[in-house]
């Protein structure tokens, strides 16, 4: 007698060769057998296989294999590339993504998760297109400005956020632009001129010291199970290092991976005795594929208070993580259980303003702009001072040179 498990891999299914079904519930035992079936999301057709396994395990690695002889093949159906029809480019343009290219000096290393979007968007594109033709006869290149129009206004009904809007447009630029310049397609790109929406420039919200310390004291306080979970499942937002996660995203203001990632070796002392926080810039490694000059970042009073309290003089040089140092999550894991923490406990705390936990970045960087003014850019690590003023620094905290005009005073 054939088994499923309570949540079973996608696809999986038990079918009852006399019943000619899926999952019947019969008592066919004898005529039942496993089932791979998927919908091919490029090419919108039905693909199944009755798998020869008889054990779960054997049938979900069979099915898997079954879905990956499927793939290849369709790769293989494109003889040329001014033969491909709309999904075929899809494909093409994910394995472009994923690395898997035949154009060495041109393979590209993005995260998985803007991966998944930028493909979700573009089937997005797609889907709008089915409504009106064959996609297994339509070329990329045979878009119109009608067929641009429709997506452009359901889009604008279905993600009403200016800054979605745009990302949305600007997938699908990017994919036409990969057509365009890597496969030498000769077509038009129909995207770049579509009218984008205006996106207002955030308030940059910094939290006050008496809102920070109400969250902190929440930590130790309040209930840590959370109760908004649409499966019903209610995951524990508390660990014993929690509370000094957050303080030291706000001391040292660094994005979410380099300071869960931060060691105590990370310490270093200046020529001069002071101590600095060594930081690897992962973000720009990945934008530039190598890596980078670490970033350093000054120990001031508040941090080092901090550190001297988690054990700096027991801990000093060793490789042991700052937070979770028995290593109990992944980095992906440890990223999102600390910034789902982080709003759990801001919420439990009473604070009305919607923060997160990239407030205690800006926060941090407002302040360093109030000491270091334009020279704030040689620690945050950004390029000039613009992306630093739009979106991370509060305009109400001024400057020590523009608190300067506090004392001006019209006819002396």
């Amino acid at each position: 007698m054939l088994k499923l498990p309570k949540n079973p891999h996608p696809g999986i299914k038990i079918h009852c060769r006399k019943c000619r079904q899926n999952n019947t519930g019969c008592n066919h035992y004898d005529h039942h057998r496993f089932r791979m079936c998927f919908i091919d999301r490029n090419t919108g057709k039905h693909r199944s296989k009755i798998l020869k396994a008889s054990t779960y395990n054997d049938a979900v690695v069979e099915g898997i294999e079954f879905r990956a002889q499927v793939e290849r093949k369709e790769l293989e159906v494109v003889k040329s590339r001014s033969e491909m029809n709309f999904p075929e480019a899809l494909v093409r343009y994910e394995n472009y993504l994923n690395g898997k290219t035949e154009y060495a000096h041109l393979t590209r290393s993005v995260s998985k998760k803007h991966r998944n979007e930028v493909i979700r968007y573009c089937e997005l594109f797609g889907k709008s297109l089915r409504r009106n033709h064959n996609l297994r006869h339509f070329k990329p290149g045979q878009i119109s400005n009608y067929d641009v129009s429709i997506f452009y206004s359901q889009m604008e009904l279905r993600y009403p956020s200016p800054k979605t809007f745009n990302k949305i447009l600007s997938c699908l630029s990017s994919f036409y632009k990969f057509l365009i310049e890597i496969e030498e397609l000769p077509i038009k790109n129909l995207f770049t001129n579509c009218v984008r929406k205006h996106v207002p420039n955030g308030q940059n919200l910094i939290l006050s010291k008496e809102e920070f310390e109400r969250i902190l004291m929440a930590v130790e306080s309040k209930p840590s199970l959370q109760e908004k979970r649409t499966n019903g499942r209610r995951d524990n937002m508390y660990e014993p290092w929690m509370a000094n996660a957050f303080k030291l995203f706000l001391y040292i203001g660094g994005r979410r991976e380099e300071i869960l990632s931060l060691r105590w070796k990370d310490i270093v002392e200046g020529p001069n005795g002071i101590l600095f926080f060594q930081l690897r810039n992962y973000k720009v490694e990945r934008l530039k594929k190598r890596e980078v000059d670490s970033k350093f970042v000054p120990i001031g009073s508040d941090l080092l208070e901090l550190l001297n309290e988690m054990g700096y003089k027991e801990h000093k040089g060793n490789d042991l993580q700052l937070i979770d140092p028995d290593g109990k999550y992944t980095m992906n894991t440890l990223i999102e259980k600390v910034t789902k923490s982080f709003t759990h406990f801001r919420e439990k705390s009473g604070v009305e303003e919607a923060y997160t936990l990239k407030h205690l970045r800006k926060t941090y960087l407002t302040w360093l702009y109030h000491s270091m003014g334009s020279d704030s850019k040689l620690v945050s690590s950004h390029s000039s001072m613009t992306v630093l003023e739009k979106h991370y620094i509060n305009p109400l905290v001024l400057n020590m040179d523009q608190e300067r005009l506090l004392g001006i005073k019209v006819f002396g």
